[in-house]
């Protein structure tokens, strides 16, 4: 699969499992059946960090993502584990949830990070990486067929 995106499918993937950590953040209250005495404050954080992360995820798959998108994402992970941490919210279901989705969100964007750097590091979609070669293909510079056109 050769083409200026091709470099850039491999990030797919972790679009589609930051979208689903955010819709895990929408439903783990009614999965985990959250006790109903403690209110929704700790819901309301969750859901707050789900739309964050669903709507990264979202981005990600419709733009060209930078590393802010990564990095909002770890910083999301990390503000979900010091609120299960430092969250009084009475249930160790809660704290645990949070921590949990936390670490996995944290190091999604960790994960993101690095994939970045490596893409950085091969060379951007679309330069030619050898005078004459556009991403593998066949097709010729500008000189080249103007060269080509005078010898024929």
């Amino acid at each position: 699969m050769a083409g200026p995106r091709a470099k850039e499918l491999h990030h797919v993937p972790l679009s589609v499992l930051l979208m689903l950590a955010g819709m895990w953040l929408f439903i783990c209250m009614a999965a985990l059946q959250y006790p109903e005495d403690l209110g929704n404050d700790p819901h309301l954080v969750e859901m707050g960090a789900g739309i964050i992360v669903f709507l990264t995820g979202l981005v990600r798959l419709s733009r060209p993502r930078g590393k802010e998108t990564d990095l909002l994402v770890t910083v999301v992970g990390v503000g979900l584990i010091l609120s299960g941490f430092f969250g009084d919210w009475g249930a160790e279901v809660i704290r645990w949830n949070q921590v949990a989705s936390g670490c996995v969100l944290a190091l999604l964007g960790l994960l993101g990070l690095m994939l970045a750097e490596r893409s950085r590091d091969s060379g951007k979609p679309g330069e030619p990486r050898e005078p004459g070669e556009q991403d593998g293909s066949t097709a010729r510079t500008g000189s080249a067929r103007r060269t080509a056109r005078h010898t024929s």
